[in-house]
């Protein structure tokens, strides 16, 4: 009976002593309430599907560079920085992204089995050399509220070497736009 006694009155004074230490700390220490949040958080999607007009007129046209671009530096950029998300083998799957084969000159969120975001389906149009550099400069400043969470490349030659490797991988790559 006394090695019970002893036990309980360990627990009896752990939990004074943790009460003591609360009330303590609670005195020390002062709250004070905010009167409107610091940062304000919405449950409403983002609506605006429209790309940005500052995304457009930050780049300037990539037919230059893709003139020089190399295909084969691009293969290996498009490993680094995108085959976590992408594939991009002829009927390759889709990943996170959808597959990246015959992209230039394909028609925008159309790629089988895949779903796009509202906001890429309303883009509309084909992925044009242009419309590529500027997703993979920033996604979200081109398409606002796309899926894609990438965030982008800023480095032009970087992305001329992509594109330049996306236009091998296809049936019939476009020709190369006017410089």
């Amino acid at each position: 009976m006394a090695s019970f006694n002893t036990v309980a009155g360990c627990v009896l004074a752990s939990a004074l002593f943790a009460m003591v230490v609360g009330k303590v700390s609670d005195a020390m220490v002062h709250v004070h309430k905010l009167e409107k949040p610091a940062l304000a958080v919405s449950d409403e999607a983002p609506t605006e599907t429209a790309a940005a007009p500052a995304a457009t007129a930050e780049l300037p046209p990539i037919g230059p560079k893709l003139a020089s671009a190399n295909a084969e530096r691009g293969k290996q950029l498009f490993q680094q920085q995108c085959s976590t998300c992408h594939t991009i083998d002829k009927g390759g799957p889709n990943k996170v992204g959808p597959n990246q084969w015959d992209i230039v000159g394909r028609k925008k969120a159309s790629h089988e089995g895949f779903s796009y975001s509202s906001a890429l389906q309303a883009k509309g149009g084909e992925w044009t050399y242009e419309d590529i550099d500027h997703m993979i400069f920033k996604p979200q400043a081109f398409v606002r509220g796309t899926k894609m969470a990438f965030a982008g490349l800023p480095k032009e030659q970087d992305r001329a070497d992509i594109i330049a490797f996306l236009r091998t991988q296809n049936d019939n790559p476009p020709p190369l736009p006017q410089q």
